[in-house]
């Protein structure tokens, strides 16, 4: 799990298989696996209002995580593919320590690597490259794009799809129109 996960940060906008998704059955299920390889006591997280009520549970037992204010949290997840604005919100590091931005977590229906309208390049994009996003809401790619606009401050995106793939889009990573 942990591999496929530095395997898809390292590579912007590609498609990752998880390892076992047939072991693991719902989406649900399959981001309990995930967060539990990102997640340990010592982070925070938030899950958006209307969001699935067991998850907050769920992510507290699997990985001892707190939970915290959009504002605040380490990890901001967004089980319908939409942060309606929050992301906006989000953390997003110091000059001094940009990396404490929050990793944000978009549960999606389907992750493809081509025929998006977004355009990606930056660091480990040979080129550029368009992803489609099946199930994110149109205007959360623009989101991140405002989010992420002062690098190296901004935030990690990560997306999970009902396939049991992920794709990552880190805040180095710039977000164009395709």
């Amino acid at each position: 799990m942990f591999r496929t996960l530095l395997s898809a940060i390292s590579r912007p906008g590609s498609v990752c298989p998880l390892p076992y998704p047939g072991e693991v059955s719902g989406q649900s299920r399959l981001l309990g696996e995930m967060l539990h390889c990102l997640m340990d006591n010592e982070v925070t997280y938030y899950v958006i209002e209307g969001g699935p009520v067991n998850l907050y549970d769920e992510i507290a037992g699997q990985t001892g995580a707190r939970r915290a204010d959009c504002a605040t949290a380490d990890f901001l997840i967004f089980p319908g593919g939409d942060s309606r604005g929050e992301v906006a919100g989000a953390r997003r590091g110091t000059l001094e320590y940009p990396d404490n931005g929050a990793t944000v977590i978009y549960q999606v229906d389907e992750l493809q690597e081509t025929g998006g309208a977004a355009a990606l390049h930056g660091p480990g994009i040979d080129g550029t490259v368009t992803p489609l996003i099946r199930g994110l809401a149109p205007e959360e790619l623009e989101r991140l794009r405002e989010v992420n606009a002062e690098y190296p401050l901004g935030v990690d995106a990560l997306f999970l799809d009902n396939r049991g793939s992920v794709m990552w889009i880190p805040r180095s990573t710039r977000i164009g129109r395709g």
